[in-house]
């Protein structure tokens, strides 16, 4: 393993002795960017990553403007707690299938990825994020005229090998994120192809996804394109598109899940839902396998009722998708959930799309808490959301004032709050299977001393 700070040190005896030297990566002394911490040095990272490599704490990490940072399959990149990397305009970082990124941060010392903006300046969807390339089974490609499960992802062409994803192998093992922020994200690279702040494709269940807070981008806070990958402890924060959108034959499980859509750009063109999901993209393959077909417990979205943009729901679940949800608070969404299309409603009619002991309150302009009737043949929601799945839709759950709060928001259920009686215990090996109440904070705030909530 080679360290950057060693290569920097080698890069700056050489350019010493013998003057300028064109091939050195110097720091960049641009004003905008933050100083590194404890003394230490500004690094543009140029190249990509072909072997294993470590970040540290001491440094900042500079991803130039419109690079697409890869790590390449069969390297490792290892970034110490504490460490800060920033994406200039348009910059992204991806870990591509076969490789792997360790960045396993603490309470005290989380990882941040973030907008080489100033802060206090920086501004939603400046650089692309962080995207997760595995070798896990997806749908993207199932009923294709050559059926793999290889595919590209959608902001890149077919002439980008690195940016292939899928493959035949669940248990795949693209690596840790633990205790990291990714900020100011989502960039849009060309008209329907844009970045999310968090991008999972076909990533696998060996994989580690536990406390990591998505926080102010401009596309969706966490997308999943197929995969195994489950994850744990997300906070998706004032994103401007869906809070966690699943796709392509998502099989994963999630558990402590926050969503706080709030306070949207009034002109914001896209919807702000909490879930979308879909199990494929086009008519026809709208029953492809995989199928989108997650477990997710103890899961709390908040949405902006005052909103005027493009009409946003609690979840949006179309295109044929399923799941099991449980342990829910839907709040304050200007929609209620909606559910689309006669796949849609198959796959709910048979149990394969249900939502179980979870709480609606505050969406839409009735008690119902259930989107209005649209156009003639339109879904009945309440035939699937309902109190005898131990819905509610008109009791308070309980949770604080402050739980729309942009700048210090506090998601834990005040005491005696209706949310922390009511859960179904969960029972697979992967949940907590103590929380039995409903939303994704108990009595303890797990969000505490790792999560920030910066504004522009």
């Amino acid at each position: 393993m080679h360290r950057i700070t060693i290569l920097t040190s080698l890069f700056a005896i050489a350019a010493a002795a013998c003057g300028d030297d064109p091939s050195a990566n110097p720091p960049d002394a641009s004003p905008g960017i933050d100083a590194p911490p404890g003394g230490g040095q500004t690094i543009r990272l140029n190249d990509n990553i072909t072997a294993n490599t470590t970040f540290t704490a001491d440094n900042t990490y500079v991803i130039p403007r419109l690079k697409q940072l890869f790590v390449e399959a069969g390297a490792t990149l290892t970034i110490e707690p504490g460490t800060q990397i920033q994406g200039e305009q348009g910059a992204m970082l991806v870990i591509t299938r076969g490789a792997r990124i360790m960045a396993a941060g603490t309470v005290d010392k989380p990882i941040v990825l973030t907008s080489s903006q100033p802060s206090g300046s920086k501004t939603a969807g400046w650089w692309g994020g962080l995207l997760i390339l595995g070798a896990a089974p997806n749908n993207v490609n199932a009923n294709a005229l050559a059926p793999t499960q290889e595919a590209t992802f959608e902001a890149f062409t077919t002439a980008i090998p690195e940016g292939k994803f899928g493959g035949s192998d669940p248990h795949d093992n693209s690596g840790v994120l633990r205790y990291v922020r990714i900020e100011f994200a989502g960039f849009n690279f060309v008209a329907d192809r844009e970045f999310n702040n968090l991008t999972l494709c076909g990533v696998g269940d060996a994989t580690t996804i536990d406390y990591v807070q998505i926080h102010g981008g401009s596309d969706d806070g966490l997308e999943l394109f197929g995969g195994t990958v489950n994850v744990k402890h997300i906070v998706s924060s004032q994103n401007q598109d869906d809070g966690f959108d699943t796709d392509n034959g998502w099989n994963g499980k999630a558990q402590f899940i926050i969503v706080q859509n709030v306070s949207h750009p009034a002109a914001l063109p896209e919807a702000s839902n909490g879930y979308e999901s879909d199990n494929h993209g086009t008519a026809a393959s709208y029953t492809a396998v995989p199928r989108t077909l997650p477990t997710i417990s103890n899961v709390t979205l908040i949405g902006d009722h005052s909103y005027a943009g493009v009409a946003s729901y609690a979840a949006v679940f179309r295109r044929g998708t399923g799941g099991h949800y449980a342990n829910h608070i839907w709040l304050g969404f200007p929609l209620g959930p909606e559910i689309r299309d006669q796949e849609t409603l198959a796959q709910a009619t048979a149990g394969n799309l249900e939502i179980r002991n979870s709480m609606f309150f505050g969406n839409d302009r009735d008690a119902t808490n259930l989107p209005l009737a649209q156009a003639a043949g339109d879904i009945d929601e309440s035939a699937f959301l309902n109190a005898a799945h131990n819905d509610t839709f008109a009791v308070d759950p309980g949770l604080p004032a402050a739980a729309t709060s942009k700048t210090a928001p506090d998601f834990k259920p005040t005491a005696g709050a209706a949310a922390l009686t009511g859960g179904l215990p969960p029972t697979d090996a992967f949940f907590d299977q103590t929380a039995t109440f409903r939303g994704a904070i108990g009595t303890v705030d797990w969000t505490a001393g790792w999560t920030k909530y910066p504004q522009n």
